[in-house]
């Protein structure tokens, strides 16, 4: 299941409503999305692949991914974060391949290690069908070893017991997730050890992560029949919309998983970024701590540690440091690159006043 129907705010102004970070090439060749798909097929076959989007974004995404069955892109009548995504999603994909195991997938992520990340992901369906002690299946999530104190991600820690192990590739049970913590909370987690970024990828059987629904959102879990029984027919939009309409937005770790007793990570540590802001973008393609990173017809004299983007004109800068600069047909962005979760922001303030 790959998940597609965010807006990638933090990368304006290349990602916007109209062509959100899931449909660009941000670190170079096919779009992100593209690039999932092809990262998973030698392990899941495109019939077994599923996608849930927005309305909005439905033909684009079927346009990147032709070879994807077209009944299997599941949209959502309005994006309300991961939760919603993944129940209306694992009830479509549970109404073709009852009780089967899922990987949950981000549309937008850069892996820089495919033949490690599927391996991974094999062992994770493993671990996801290991019974435990309580005679429940886990809830699988990949645990990236950080490489710096970034507070743009969350956190998970572990409490080193693990459940299931092959060789060095171990899942472990979780203590705790921390959201997005400041700085002196993230320099603390990197000097303790045993904390790893929240990737957003999950692994889990189907009747696993609905049980958990049931227990922790029995108000949601109430009308999973009613959806369920309507997928495939023309009464589908009318059941999920009621759903999406008596909802409030919410994702799946602060839901689900940070609540659940069967939560375990599997640390990991191939070269990642979920790309979602642009100092995680700088940190993935750079190579050096001085190189200025262009893309476009871009000029840089006298500068160093710089991201520029162009698109169609020359973009120049002089003797700039730790800056941003990325012109685009819809709008242009100079920013500190210290600052870049406030992208954010100034998104908010452009919608706000009717500029984008």
């Amino acid at each position: 299941m790959i998940m597609a129907g965010g807006e990638g705010k933090r990368v304006w102004p290349l990602s916007s409503k109209k062509k959100p970070k899931q449909f660009l090439s941000l670190t170079g060749g096919k779009s992100m999305i593209r690039q999932t798909v092809d990262r998973i097929l030698p392990l899941i076959p495109a019939d077994n692949v599923f996608v849930v989007t927005v309305d909005a974004y439905s033909e684009e995404t079927r346009k990147h991914l032709p070879d994807i069955p077209r009944e299997n892109v599941i949209t959502e009548p309005v994006g309300k974060n991961t939760a919603p995504c993944i129940a209306y999603g694992t009830l479509a994909i549970s109404k073709r391949f009852p009780d089967c195991v899922t990987v949950v997938l981000p549309a937008d992520h850069a892996i820089g290690d495919d033949e490690t990340f599927r391996e991974v992901l094999e062992f994770a369906c493993d671990a996801a069908c290991v019974e435990l002690d309580n005679e429940e299946f886990p809830l699988i999530t990949l645990g990236i070893h950080p490489t710096s104190p970034e507070t743009g991600y969350g956190y998970i820690k572990e409490t080193k017991e693990a459940v299931f192990s092959i060789d060095d590739r171990r899942a472990l049970r979780v203590e705790r997730f921390t959201e997005k913590p400041d700085l002196k909370t993230a320099e603390t987690f990197i000097e303790q050890g045993g904390y790893y970024w929240n990737s957003g990828v999950f692994v889990w059987v189907n009747s696993s992560i609905l049980d958990e629904f049931s227990h922790l959102l029995p108000e949601w879990y109430a009308q999973f029949g009613d959806i369920s029984d309507s997928i495939g027919s023309p009464d589908e939009l009318r059941s999920v919309t009621s759903f999406y309409e008596g909802i409030d937005a919410g994702s799946i770790d602060t839901l689900i998983l940070e609540k659940s007793k069967n939560t375990l990570v599997i640390p990991v540590s191939f070269p990642w970024s979920d790309l979602g802001s642009w100092k995680s973008l700088d940190e993935y393609l750079r190579k050096d701590e001085d190189e200025v990173i262009a893309r476009g017809e871009t000029v840089a004299v006298d500068s160093s540690d710089c991201l520029i983007i162009g698109d169609g004109k020359p973009v120049a800068v002089v003797g700039v440091k730790d800056l941003v600069v990325v012109d685009s047909e819809d709008g242009i962005l100079v920013l500190d690159k210290n600052r870049s979760q406030d992208v954010k922001k100034i998104v908010e303030e452009l919608t706000k006043t009717g500029k984008i």
